[in-house]
């Protein structure tokens, strides 16, 4: 089984395909990510209008296409009108459908999945109760220990800012060359996964039997 944790689109020309990969496999189960979440109303509004009807949009929806299209939306929209009508309804209905987390143990060990980390966290409040916005956008701080029986693993935040910070903030070191860190992040019970393929990094994953790393 393998769990993609969001922010498979609007990182190339041919992020779409990924999702109908994924698609097409039981064994892949994706989360959703903030660019995800962001393209659904967008992608809606493409799949039923002509780009050149944009001045008809609501104020709303011009200031989501807007915010969008500025993290890397412009790709995934030319790919999408490319597709036919059925591959768009395809693809609108597994985005809507994106869980926004997963709860899961392995070989005796629990493991939390979420895109980027639990925004006002607490250890009073279910997962259940957290809004998707708490799960998709914000990442966690990697330096404290969210749950003492399990670990929390998220996409979202490249790993060579999480060691760029702990260079900077802990040991007051200044290296300008992150990107070495291009690694998985594995500390206080969180696993942070997202080692920079968008950026000229790595694709990093885990495999949550051993905890064995595994890099492309």
């Amino acid at each position: 089984m393998l769990y993609l944790l969001g922010d498979m689109i609007d990182r190339g020309n041919q992020s779409l395909k990924i999702l109908q990969f994924a698609m097409q496999h039981q064994n892949m189960i994706a989360l959703m990510g903030n660019h995800e979440y962001m393209a659904i109303q967008p992608l809606n509004w493409l799949s039923s209008n002509d780009i050149s009807q944009l001045k008809n949009m609501s104020a709303d929806l011009t200031k989501d296409f807007v915010e969008w299209l500025n993290i890397g939306g412009q790709s995934t929209m030319k790919e999408f009108q490319a597709l036919t009508h059925d591959e768009q309804e395809n693809i609108l209905q597994y985005l809507n459908e994106l869980l926004p987390y997963e709860e899961l143990t392995v070989s005796g060990q629990q493991f939390v999945l979420v895109h980027a980390g639990i925004d006002n966290f607490s250890k009073t409040k279910d997962l259940a109760e957290q809004n998707i916005e708490e799960l998709i956008f914000d990442k966690p701080s990697y330096y404290l220990k969210y749950f003492d029986d399990k670990y929390l693993v998220t996409g979202h935040t490249p790993t060579r800012y999480i060691r760029e910070e702990e260079l900077n903030l802990v040991r007051g070191i200044v290296d300008k060359n992150c990107h070495k860190y291009d690694k998985i992040f594995k500390a206080n019970n969180h696993i942070a996964i997202d080692c920079g393929c968008g950026y000229g990094g790595l694709l990093g994953a885990i495999r949550l039997d051993d905890l064995q790393e595994f890099y492309v």
